[in-house]
């Protein structure tokens, strides 16, 4: 254990040609072993064989039944003794390859020897055990280290093979006496030892060649696995750069800039230092993208975070949160002067000009600045702290700003509508959705509906969207909102669908959703659940939504289309998105604002907006739908125009599900169009 203790911090090939090495040398002791002691045995019962052949073939011949029962007189003796050493001579040298007996006995049936070579032995009388058990008929051998036997007879020290041989003459129904033999145990082990010494080097070449194959089998496999291993390193590592860095400039994301801002928090707590948080955004980015394009863009982004970095010190942390918004994390300030000093030397780096590919180009930036304590103890605070200064900065275009709280000051009436509105969403009476018809301008029939949420408040009523929808979207409750309006509407479209209406529904996202990576799995769930098919939700978003940031909207819409969702843009007319932009988003769907339609029939510069909308919509393959149709004239100037379909109070109000369904039903019973 100690040595694989030693072992372990090794490598795999390293312990395993160890422990298999001693493994294998375990197994060649015990085979060893096993087949020293079979050899052994072997050799022995080689060599009691040869005595039993000798007895009966050379020593048996030579004495009578007579001579056992009733004993050799001296005559006789003589003539026996050199009969039998003369047979016992030839035989043994023929049958025992010169295992020349060192003493030969002859017991009668009584265990009275009859003849020895010693012959003051004759007459005595044995008490072996083994004698008693060849009287029986069976023949026995074993090992000894002289000549001693039961009648006490004693001579030299070597080790000898004690044989007893039953003698049974024709006639005899138990054996009439037994010959006890005594060989030299040296040409035994002489034998032993060749076998002994075949069997070493057998053992060892085999194993040795064993060994060798199975370690080369595990050098390769062990080589495959250190390749595989390397290769799922390297992807495990690539894998949790792209968590933690921005993809297009390499820098910290917002996930690698929350962790290392919770770890300064937690250093500062224990020191009692401060933070600083600088939210920084490019005032003028957008004209770069707008005016060169967007890889223009992409350019200029590379070249922030070394600019930045080279007035900061080395501890400092440089992140892109998205779009042209980047933050900087001082883990240890010298309270807000310093973060200002610092903030100031950024903005001085960053409207030094820019060279793109030979091209100068000047931008300005805005930074918010926050602080802890005194701004902020936690990740969220501080971030959120940063962002309204900076978004103070921006707007009174103050360069760089330090947080103040009350600017941060929520109104009492808007506290109160964020605790109804949450307690509303735990609840399934108050919250609605009401559906807007669409109708197609081209046969007036009914073509899909808006999802649209109402809130009956149990104490202030009918509470309109726009109490209560932007103070969402300034949290994240505009989430679980999205999430109701998404789960009824879907459940409604079911419903339609089960009674042969395949109504398309379209809900709206707001730029939080947008920016949510995990809003595809939230539609896909939902779809499942319902079980509607994805071509029967359309998802609406405005260009200043997918404009906030462009490349993570991009990506969200990207996976929504992929699920088969149709994509909508929303009050097409009020961003700022340009023709370059509006063709990469993957849209099925282009809806004019309402402020242009309400106004194209006064005003010159209304129409031609619209007129120039559908003809970039159908330009690009896309569906026209003109919001806030009021009037006929609207409907006629929009049928002139092309356009493919209308919403507004000309054709409906926004409606309860009960009273939709009660449309359909009307519609599909007299075949009239919603719209003559």
């Amino acid at each position: 254990m100690a040595l694989l203790r030693r072992l372990a911090p090794g490598s795999l090939l390293t312990r395993f040609a160890v422990i298999s090495a001693v493994l294998t040398v375990g197994l060649g002791l015990v085979l060893f072993h096993v087949h020293s002691d079979a050899i052994a045995e072997r050799a022995r019962q080689q060599a009691e064989r040869a005595v039993v052949v000798t007895v009966r073939l050379g020593l048996q011949p030579q004495i009578t039944a007579d001579d056992l029962e009733n004993g050799l007189d001296p005559e006789r003796l003589a003539h026996v003794t050199a009969a039998v050493r003369t047979s016992a001579g030839d035989t043994v040298r023929d049958e025992l390859t010169a295992l020349d007996p060192v003493e030969i006995k002859i017991y009668n049936r009584e265990g009275v020897i009859v003849y020895a070579d010693e012959t003051e032995l004759i007459g005595r009388r044995s008490t072996s055990d083994d004698l008693a058990e060849a009287l029986a008929g069976e023949v026995e051998s074993e090992f000894t280290s002289d000549t001693a036997d039961a009648t006490g007879s004693g001579g030299g020290d070597r080790r000898m093979l004690e044989v007893y041989v039953p003698v049974q003459f024709d006639g005899s129904p138990t054996p009439d006496g037994v010959m006890e033999v005594y060989l030299p145990y040296a040409p035994v082990a002489t034998a032993i030892s060749e076998d002994l010494r075949t069997l070493s080097v057998t053992l060892a070449i085999s194993l040795a060649v064993f060994y060798a194959a199975l370690f080369r089998l595990v050098a390769g496999a062990s080589k495959r696995l250190r390749r595989q291993t390397a290769a799922l390193h390297a992807s495990a590592e690539r894998d949790r750069h792209q968590a933690t860095h921005d993809a297009l400039t390499g820098l910290p994301n917002r996930v690698l800039l929350r962790d290392r801002l919770d770890q300064a928090l937690a250093a500062a707590g224990r020191s009692r230092s401060e933070v600083a948080v600088l939210l920084v955004d490019l005032d003028r980015f957008k004209e770069v993208n707008d005016t060169l394009g967007h890889s223009w863009g992409d350019r200029l982004l590379l070249e922030i975070g070394p600019r930045v970095q080279s007035v900061l010190r080395a501890g400092d942390t440089v992140a892109r949160l998205g779009g042209d918004e980047f933050a900087v994390l001082l883990p240890v300030v010298d309270g807000i002067a310093e973060a200002e000093a610092v903030a100031g030397r950024i903005r001085d780096a960053l409207h030094r000009r820019f060279d793109v590919d030979g091209v100068g180009l000047d931008i300005e930036a805005s930074i918010g600045i926050a602080v802890s304590p005194e701004h902020g103890t936690t990740s969220e605070d501080l971030q959120r702290n940063a962002d309204i200064a900076m978004h103070v900065a921006k707007e009174f275009k103050a360069g760089a700003v330090v947080f103040q709280p009350a600017e941060h000051v929520v109104p009492s009436s808007q506290l109160t509508v964020l605790g109804d509105l949450r307690r509303a969403l735990g609840r399934d009476d108050e919250l609605a959705v009401h559906y807007q018809p669409l109708v197609s301008l081209t046969d007036g029939c009914l073509v899909g509906a808006e999802a649209l949420v109402r809130w009956q408040h149990p104490e202030r009523g009918m509470v309109p969207p726009a109490d209560f929808i932007p103070v969402a979207e300034g949290t994240g409750l505009i989430l679980a909102l999205t999430e109701r309006v998404l789960d009824i509407s879907l459940a409604q479209v079911a419903r339609w669908a089960g009674s042969g209406h395949r109504l398309p529904v379209a809900v709206n996202l707001s730029t939080r959703c947008l920016l949510d990576a995990s809003l595809p799995d939230l539609v896909a769930r939902l779809l499942a659940e319902h079980g509607v098919p994805a071509a029967l939700l359309r998802l609406e978003v405005t260009e200043s939504a997918v404009m906030a940031d462009a490349e993570r909207c991009l990506a969200v819409l990207q996976r929504l289309r992929g699920l088969g969702v149709h994509l909508s843009i929303d009050d097409f007319g009020t961003g700022y998105s340009s023709m370059a932009q509006l063709r990469r988003l993957p849209v099925d769907e282009l809806k004019i604002d309402q402020s242009f339609v309400l106004g194209m029939t006064v005003s010159e510069q209304d129409a031609v907006l619209v007129r120039t909308a559908v003809d970039l919509a159908h330009n690009l393959g896309l569906t026209v739908v003109a919001e806030g149709v009021e009037r006929e004239e609207h409907v006629t100037a929009l049928r002139e125009l092309g356009c493919d379909v209308a919403q507004g109070y000309f054709f409906a109000r926004p409606m309860p599900a009960g009273d939709l369904t009660a449309l359909l039903a009307a519609r599909h019973l007299t075949g009239d169009r919603l719209y003559a």
